[in-house]
This record gives C-alpha cells, structure tokens and sequence, in this order.
C-alpha cells in the first residue's frame, strides 16, 4: 500500500512536470523554456525535476511521447499487443483499432505544435532527432512490429522485409499528420473519419496477405 502511495504522487509530480513543460515550450519555446522556469511553473523542486530528466531535451521528448503512445501502456492496449493474429479479421480489427486511435493522438493541437517546434529547433538542437526516433517512431513502431511479427507467424501475412511493411501502414497516416496537421489551413487540424483510416489498412492488408488480393477480399467477405 506504501508503495502504491508512493507511486501516485511519483506520477502526480511527472504529470505536473509534463503540463508545465508542454504551456513553457509552447509559449516560450524550446530555448526560451528553462528547467528552473520548468520546475517553477510545475511546482516542484529543481533537484526532483532533475532526478526525473537529466536535461531539457530528454523533457521535451518524453512530453511529445506522453501525448503520442501513453494509451498503448494502458491494459486494454497490453492485452492487444499479446492477442494471436492468428485470422486476417482479427489482425484487420487490430490495426484498425491501432491506427484510429495513433492518428488521433498524432493531430491532437498540442502534439502538432510541439512537432513544429522540434522541426524549428534541430538545426541548434541536432542531439533531438535521435531521442526523438527512439522515444516515439521505434517505442510506437515495436507495438505495430509484434503485431506483425504474430501475423507472419500465423501466416496471415506474407513479407520479406519487415520494416517496410511498417511503412505501407504507417505511411499513409503520416500524410495526413503532415497535410492536414503540420500543414493544416489556418492552423485547424483535421483528422481523417474513421472509415478513412479502416479503408487504409484494408488497402495494405490486401498488399501483405498471402496470395494478395483474392485471399483478402475472400477473408473479409467471410468475416461478414
């Protein structure tokens, strides 16, 4: 019980640290936002700040990985990423359910603003791109790749380059992050619906499933 206490407040004071950080960096920046104003505005001690992040970059990126994969940690995701892809529906509505819930997570305001301000910054920052690569595409990516890795083994799918396949699905979310988001009009992100997203990945299952198109169309048909 001590230790659950103890744990609540631990994630209390990250949480507090991660609403300070994300209101400083957008307001002043990535340079303009300091670890005392950081500390300050949070509340807490600079030496707790500082046994929680060793720097600001580590700071900056664990935020945009809160806002981008914090559902995939939750026991409903958890128990998604053990599942069997043992059918092609069941991977279908896997993904599906991945991927509809990512490109929400991807156009939220907050990310997309944060995302402009790490492009802005690499040229003076370079030391963010890796921990960006390693805290978001790889954490993220490591939760598409078991699914994978179990529709392969199950033979569901077909592939001779995993990462690629990582790409087909990935990909075309990351258009609309980038032109509706990134890029969006007048700075309104605007989502893809739902039936959008579930189209894309039916698109790349077609692509991946053993004997392409007609054993796909074939298993979905039979899912009806």
């Amino acid at each position: 019980m001590i230790q659950t206490h103890r744990s609540l407040r631990e994630q209390a004071k990250r949480d507090a640290i991660h609403a300070a950080a994300e209101r400083l960096f957008l307001h002043a920046g990535f340079e303009g936002a300091s670890m005392d104003a950081i500390a300050l505005e949070a509340r807490v001690s600079k030496q707790t700040l500082y046994r929680y992040y060793q720097n600001k970059e580590t700071l900056f990126v664990a935020v945009l990985s809160q806002l981008a994969l914090h559902h995939l940690s939750e026991s409903p995701w958890l128990s998604l990423r053990n599942t069997p892809m043992d059918s092609l529906p069941t991977l279908e509505r896997t993904l599906t359910m991945w991927a509809q819930e990512m490109i929400q997570q991807l156009m939220q305001p907050t990310y997309l603003g944060l995302l402009r301000l790490l492009i802005a910054e690499l040229p003076r920052f370079p030391q963010l791109s890796a921990l960006f690569t390693r805290a978001i595409p790889q954490q993220g990516g490591a939760f598409l790749q078991d699914l994978l890795t179990s529709a392969c083994e199950h033979g569901i799918i077909e592939t001779d380059d995993l990462a690629l396949s990582l790409r087909l699905l990935v990909g075309p979310l990351l258009t609309y992050v980038l032109g509706s988001g990134l890029l969006a009009p007048e700075g309104r992100p605007q989502a893809p619906s739902p039936e959008q997203v579930a189209a894309l990945v039916r698109l790349a299952l077609v692509g991946l499933a053993p004997h392409g198109e007609e054993r796909a169309t074939r298993s979905f048909q039979e899912d009806k």
